[in-house]
């Protein structure tokens, strides 16, 4: 009957030492050394070091060769082995150093123990803990990784396709998270990538992202919002214009009976606020064309109402360039672009925008066609 007397699960430090101890000869032939140091260079050891005494039943150091058998457990005794591996190692003066290999062992944080069979030995008793090599304390379940520095404290990179984090929850409580980040000033969760996905986030049947606290979803990233020429309206209920829709969705504005310049107006809805940030108009873009080259836009009016009087607004965009757009020329119609950047962030108490377009017109029945308008919608 043998027994170890010893038995240690090396953290790095011991496994130093020991590899030095070789030299001296206090340990010798080690085994799995060479397929060790090959899935260490590869980065993916799955091997753990064990250290130990063996000796006879009266205390007596043994020398030789002796097949040994580990398995881990989690649970102290009893039980089923999660996973084993059997090694031939080298025991001399008692003392041998070598690893368990363990590809499939399911080491995920919980506590583990170790048994040991030597030859067809019964497995000894009692089985050792498995203690954490300390910096491996802050994966284990509950863990709480904390500094204090400028850049991260935990990062995950990965140079494949797959996702570089990725955060599970398996209860079907509808409260369960899968990730959850919080923060008292920036942001709870960032995600980067060059060209892929920064952060996803799925459900199968809940919430897939929640922004709780502000509640606030910033974004660099542009919105637009398309207004559709069928808006298009007379600005006074006595203007002659004449207004008909098209089977295209524009607007076809032609002067009317009454000479002079007139002013169309096309209505605007959008949010003041899109998840929480402010929204800034950064541009305009109108898209239209002209029966004539004598059929233009003269003028171009956006204004962001601030109250419900004659002068409660602020301009936005004045432009009285003419600008004409003949059909026969352009085919596809013409977008004509403006760059907002007065008065132009749009707010809970402050977001009412009219944009308004003046015309003039070769004759009565010339027309302008009004296809619609863009808008650019930067954020915070």
């Amino acid at each position: 009957m043998k027994k170890p007397i010893v038995l240690t699960i090396a953290a790095l430090v011991v496994v130093t030492f020991l590899l030095l101890a070789t030299r001296a000869g206090q340990a010798q032939d080690i085994p799995n050394q060479i397929q060790r140091v090959e899935a260490v260079e590869a980065n993916e050891s799955d091997f753990i070091p064990v250290q130990g005494q063996l000796t006879n039943a009266s205390g007596n150091p043994l020398n030789g060769t002796y097949s040994m058998t580990f398995r881990l457990y989690d649970s102290y005794s009893g039980g089923t082995a999660l996973c084993s591996a059997t090694s031939s190692v080298t025991v001399n003066d008692g003392l041998f150093y070598t690893y368990m290999a363990a590809p499939d062992c399911p080491i995920d944080g919980r506590q583990l123990y170790l048994g040991i069979q030597v030859g067809s030995d019964p497995e000894m008793t009692p089985r050792q803990y498995i203690d954490n090599v300390p910096y491996a304390w802050s994966v284990r379940p509950g863990a709480l990784i904390k500094d204090n520095r400028p850049t991260y404290i935990l990062q995950a990179e990965n140079e494949g396709a797959g996702p570089a984090l990725s955060g599970k929850n398996t209860d079907a409580d509808p409260n369960g998270i899968g990730v959850s980040g919080t923060s008292l000033a920036g942001p709870g969760v960032k995600g980067d990538s060059l060209v892929s996905v920064g952060v996803e986030a799925s459900s199968f049947s809940g919430v897939s992202l929640a922004a709780t606290g502000t509640g606030v979803i910033q974004s660099s990233a542009d919105s637009y919002v398309w207004i559709s020429g069928n808006g298009v309206r007379p600005f006074y209920q006595t203007d002659s214009t004449i207004i008909n829709m098209t089977s295209i969705g524009s607007a076809r504005v032609t002067r009317g009976a009454t000479t002079g310049a007139k002013n169309v107006i096309l209505p605007i809805t959008l949010p003041g606020k899109l998840y929480g940030q402010n929204v800034t108009v950064t541009g305009l873009d109108i898209y239209w064309a002209g029966d004539t080259d004598f059929d233009a836009m003269t003028a171009v009016l956006l204004r962001r109402q601030t109250g419900v009087c004659s002068s409660c607004y602020q301009s936005i965009l004045f432009d009285s360039v003419d600008r004409t757009c003949e059909d026969s020329a352009n085919p596809t119609g013409c977008t004509t672009h403006y760059n907002l950047t007065t008065n132009n962030q749009l707010t809970n108490t402050s977001g009412i925008l009219y944009l308004t377009i003046e015309m003039t017109f070769s004759g009565a029945s010339t027309w302008i066609d009004i296809g619609g308008a863009r808008l650019t919608l930067a954020h915070d």
